[in-house]
């Protein structure tokens, strides 16, 4: 038996300071729900220049430094501020009291964003066209998690850190990837039948192998969860299918198989006015 428990359209992200969504601040910004048609470059994410522009090679000194701090496994704490500012030198001090309680499991890097060293960091994240200042929360597998647009104080700091498989889902969402999130483990009913279907999901011709399988525990996932837009784990193994830059396409709950998969993406395709939606998000 299969079950939707919700469908396209709908959007899991909301930017309150943390996100699914893509690199590119304007994405973090202005994406507040799924849209289809084209869009600017802006709210699409990081575009194939983009990426060419910025090699995964560290040029600036704080991508040296995210690098050595994702190596260590720490996170990386992006303070992108204007001196002499009073939000941006208040910021600044709440980074210099955060550093003493945190250091043991992330790095602290105040980023001048004028500073001519930097200029393909700030380019990067958006940062120069940003509201200062802005602090970018990146985690050790370089997907950036939080996104706090305002000074924070440093209990917002401590809680902006998120579990292993949130990160993934995320990163892979950045890089503009079809996630098949798999939701099971020891409590979940249907499980060879859920994942059976995802693994032939996302090794589909018709994806071009652009589509990647997360798998998690729900009980063990509350913020996943949340997320995915349930209040509660579920019972049945459930596939969310989620699309960048972090819009939930179908969640099944249950036995399934990969021609159903296929036709929710299918009817997500059809809910868009110009196009197909897909890896790239909606065309």
């Amino acid at each position: 038996m299969m079950t939707e428990t919700r469908t396209h359209g709908e959007s899991i992200w909301r930017p309150r300071g943390h996100a699914w969504g893509g690199l590119a601040l304007a994405t973090l910004l202005l994406v507040s729900a799924a849209g289809c048609g084209k869009g600017s470059a802006a709210t699409q994410g990081p575009t194939e220049a983009s990426r060419a522009a910025f090699p995964k090679v560290p040029v600036t000194p704080t991508e040296k430094a995210i690098a050595q701090a994702s190596r260590e496994g720490k996170y990386s704490f992006v303070l992108f501020y204007r001196p002499g500012e009073r939000a941006s030198e208040a910021m600044k001090t709440t980074f210099d009291r955060a550093k003493g309680d945190l250091e043991a499991k992330a790095v602290f890097l105040p980023v001048d964003a004028a500073a001519p060293a930097e200029a393909g960091l700030v380019e990067k994240y958006g940062a120069k066209q940003a509201p200062l200042p802005l602090t970018l929360v990146i985690a050790p597998n370089g997907a950036t998690v939080r996104a706090f647009t305002k000074p924070v104080d440093e209990q917002a700091l401590a809680g902006a850190f998120v579990s292993p498989k949130v990160a993934e889902v995320t990163k892979a969402l950045q890089d503009r990837k079809l996630v098949a999130l798999c939701l099971q483990g020891p409590s979940t009913k249907h499980n060879s039948e859920s994942r059976r279907a995802a693994e032939q999901f996302v090794a589909d011709q018709k994806l071009g192998g652009q589509a990647v399988l997360i798998a998690a525990d729900p009980i063990r996932e509350a913020d996943l969860i949340k997320r995915c837009g349930m209040t509660a784990p579920p019972t049945e193994a459930t596939i969310v299918l989620l699309a960048p830059p972090g819009s939930m396409v179908a969640a099944v709950a249950g036995a399934t198989t990969k021609e159903a998969l296929l036709q929710k993406l299918q009817s997500a395709s059809s809910g868009c006015s110009s196009g197909s939606c897909g890896p790239s998000g909606c065309k």
